[in-house]
């Protein structure tokens, strides 16, 4: 796509960078790379497979002055926009030639947050009308946008989200003079939820998500856990996505150090435990400042506090007791389940066979009451491996 179309999508994409939509850092594929690089994120959605995904702002001119933030309104860069016209054509030239299959639509707050979502909710009406587009959408909503605007876009979107950003309004307040947590996020957060039940079954299939910026404003992974619980609860959150804070050139943070992408990873790992595997914020690991450790996953930090739960028989072990050990995820434990209907595990081979890890899970299991192996060496090779530098596997 060339001339000034391409131009400005080109910009409005890469100014979508760090909008988070996926759990891994967004790629282009090589055939496209050239094209609009880095606009493309690749995503694995359940019951969906794998999509690719235009990911583009309306615009990157911003009235807000986040201190972290590309597109800050005190920031030297040039500004563009596309009319809701253009980015629908442009989206639907590149959903003909196969290029995309999925639209990620975000935006800076230019004018007001009901002018700017308006014009984002005019994008998909006629990407959904005019060129009947029934594919995947994931449409931002903008800190202090109005209720007909939530309304209009969870009808529209498969799935929308609103940026948290921060876990307190004493952490925002160090990202920004002008957000209010509440008024401004939660509130609306609220709204998806309400729109969503009122609209009825067969909307916004994909739910409503969340962003958190990771290691700007000093706060601690204990905080952000405990906001993305507190926000399962009341607004039936989806997803939370992290995004370690990366310093930008001309922008108040310039000059602090980046936070981990370790940390970012501790977080996801953590937050699977809390979602997908029945654990509670109180079984997690935090030291001294609140921070997950780093030299090991959450999983097995767990196991090395909680010695008196292992090992536990692979035989006899409940489904919830098996989601504990280091190793086995919800897919391996349906698989141990489904085996032992049909007699004894008896040997380490029969959880390969399973597919389970059995060098991480083994030790922290009796098999048909003998031991798998012993915990100690497991936690201790992962602390020394840790203390080289050496990377550590994600367990299950």
């Amino acid at each position: 796509m060339t001339g000034a179309l391409g131009e400005k999508l080109t910009v409005l994409s890469a100014a979508a960078e760090f909008d988070a939509c996926a759990e891994c850092s967004p790629r282009a594929s090589r055939d496209v790379r050239d094209l609009i690089s880095p606009s493309i994120t690749r995503l694995h959605l359940p019951r969906a497979g794998c999509l690719s995904v235009l990911k583009v702002l309306q615009t990157n001119a911003c009235e807000y002055d986040c201190l972290y933030c590309a597109n800050r309104a005190e920031r030297r860069c040039r500004r563009y926009a596309l009319k809701p016209e253009e980015l629908a054509a442009g989206f639907a030239d590149l959903h003909a030639r196969g290029i995309v299959n999925g639209l990620f639509l975000s935006s800076g707050i230019n004018g007001s947050a009901a002018a700017t979502m308006a014009r984002m909710i005019d994008t998909v009406e006629i990407i959904r009308t005019r060129y009947d587009f029934r594919g995947y959408v994931h449409l931002k909503v903008l800190p202090g946008a109005p209720y007909d605007c939530i309304e209009r876009a969870v009808l529209l979107a498969d799935r929308v989200s609103v940026n948290v950003e921060a876990p307190t309004q004493q952490a925002l307040d160090h990202l920004s003079t002008r957000k209010h947590l509440y008024s401004d996020v939660i509130q609306r957060m609220h709204w998806i939820r309400r729109a969503a039940q009122q609209a009825g079954e067969g909307v916004l299939r994909s739910g409503q998500t969340t962003q958190f910026v990771i290691g700007a404003a000093g706060e601690s992974d204990r905080e952000t856990l405990n906001a993305v619980e507190g926000l399962r609860r009341s607004v039936g959150l989806r997803r939370a996505y992290f995004s370690a804070f990366s310093p930008i050139g001309d922008t108040p943070l310039a000059d602090e150090p980046p936070a981990p992408a370790l940390r970012q990873h501790r977080l996801y790992q953590a937050d699977w435990l809390l979602r997908e595997y029945g654990f509670h914020l109180g079984d997690l690991v935090f030291d001294e400042t609140g921070n997950l450790p780093m030299e090991t996953d959450p999983k097995l930090a767990f196991a090395a506090r909680n010695p008196q739960l292992f090992p536990i028989e692979v035989n006899r072990a409940s489904r919830a007791d098996l989601l504990r050990v280091p190793g086995i995820g919800p897919r391996s434990a349906a698989r141990i389940l489904a085996a032992r209907a049909r007699g004894p595990l008896t040997s380490v081979d029969d959880l390969r066979n399973l597919g389970v890890p059995a060098s991480r899970a083994a030790p922290f299991l009796l098999i048909d009451g003998r031991p798998g192996g012993d915990p100690a060496r497991i936690l201790s090779r992962r602390a020394r491996a840790s203390q080289l530098g050496l990377p550590l596997a994600c367990s299950a």
